[in-house]
């Protein structure tokens, strides 16, 4: 269906935030998905991370590799309108910020 937003919600803890955003970079990399956009919240010691995808198949995908819950709906999660980072952001390890909206960073291969 056109125009429809698949998103996963993924809770983690603060502790495995920056370890998992690597992990999930380097899956999505991996398995070729590429999301549309991500946001996270910071609630006390949990952080989640949402990611929208506008196929199906990546976000059922997502959702199972990283025990998140998956949603549709016509509207993406992340508004088109949210403050977005830098595709590549390799200056130290995210921190989680209330409310923050970013892509997901793009880490360089092995290789170079």
């Amino acid at each position: 269906m056109k125009g429809m937003m698949r998103s996963v919600t993924v809770r983690l803890r603060v502790a495995q935030f920056s370890a998992m955003m690597t992990a999930m970079r380097e899956w999505l990399d991996a398995n070729r998905y590429e999301p549309t956009m991500y946001k996270y919240d910071h609630h006390e010691d949990t952080v989640l991370v949402t990611v929208d995808f506008a196929a199906e198949l990546a976000a059922e995908a997502f959702a199972t590799r990283f025990d998140g819950v998956h949603h549709s709906s016509a509207q993406p999660t992340s508004p088109d309108n949210s403050r977005t980072g830098p595709p590549d952001n390799r200056q130290g390890s995210p921190r989680p910020t209330r409310g923050a909206r970013l892509r997901l960073p793009a880490f360089a291969s092995a290789g170079g």
